[in-house]
């Protein structure tokens, strides 16, 4: 059985689009738990996984080894689904630097985006070269997340450099200049934030995907 973590920064961000996103599972057949914190220890054998935030992701896998874990994009990807039409618009997909290695979830999304008829456009940094990670990168990892996930929040420590918050301003309008379509789609919570903080129009792929960002 499928059990979706809706994560709780993407419902903060994103509240409409993640009920949307919960309904659309639950009819699915998809169980739906809470904050992945708690909520891992919910998870029993024969049950997989389904994530949307990196976060979750590291947690999930570090504290639960001996459950298979699946992004979200390549469950919806799998599903024999009429999904929103956008009519050939071309939309710039912005790649997560700690998702750099998930090669699946690169193919899911670029697959759903084709689905619903956008034509995508590469940045130079991306799939296993990405950079961007808005601005989770330049701010200390959170003591709760270090704790409950040592190995993969310690491993990550030497790729984080602490910036000002004029610097990271800096930063995310800079990599927001590189965009020469209208929008931007991302797939994380951390990249979207920091796209909007550069000045990116800046769309989550849930949200094109259920139709909730008009």
């Amino acid at each position: 059985m499928f059990v979706y973590f809706p994560s709780c920064n993407f419902t903060r961000t994103f509240p409409n689009t993640s009920s949307a996103a919960k309904e659309f599972m639950q009819k699915q057949g998809v169980r739906i738990e809470g904050c992945c914190r708690p909520g891992h220890k919910n998870l029993t054998a024969g049950e997989q996984a389904l994530v949307v935030c990196q976060t979750c992701t590291m947690l999930i896998g570090e504290r639960r080894p001996d459950i298979p874990l699946k992004s979200a994009w390549e469950y919806l990807d799998g599903l024999e689904i009429a999904w929103p039409d956008y009519h050939g618009e071309e939309i710039t997909i912005q790649d997560c630097w700690r998702a750099r290695g998930n090669d699946s979830l690169h193919t899911a999304v670029r697959s759903l985006l084709k689905k619903m008829n956008f034509s995508v456009v590469e940045l130079e940094k991306n799939r296993r070269n990405a950079d961007f990670d808005g601005e989770w990168l330049y701010r200390p990892s959170a003591p709760a997340n270090l704790k409950m996930a040592p190995q993969s929040f310690e491993a990550i420590q030497p790729y984080i450099q602490l910036k000002s918050p004029e610097e990271i301003q800096a930063l995310m309008q800079a990599h927001a200049a590189q965009i020469k379509t209208d929008r931007i789609v991302d797939y994380c919570t951390a990249c979207h934030t920091g796209l909007l903080h550069g000045g990116a129009n800046a769309v989550n792929l849930m949200e094109l995907l259920m139709g909730t960002n008009g």
